[in-house]
């Protein structure tokens, strides 16, 4: 993810703030793809990208 996609991504959290890595976000990719990432000096690093399982009813 470059930092115009997250720029321009509406659906993120300010979680906060790592000495190491910068500002602290979590953001969402797809309907059920996410990703946590830090963002420092206007470089986005994907930290954590995860998936959501839908619940299936039965």
């Amino acid at each position: 993810m470059d930092y115009q996609a997250f720029k321009r991504n509406s659906q993120k959290e300010y979680l906060g703030y790592c000495e190491l890595k910068g500002f602290i976000y979590s953001v969402r990719i797809d309907s059920d793809k996410y990703a946590v990432v830090a963002l420092k000096n206007g470089k986005v690093e994907v930290l954590i990208a995860y998936s959501v399982k839908r619940e299936v009813s039965v």
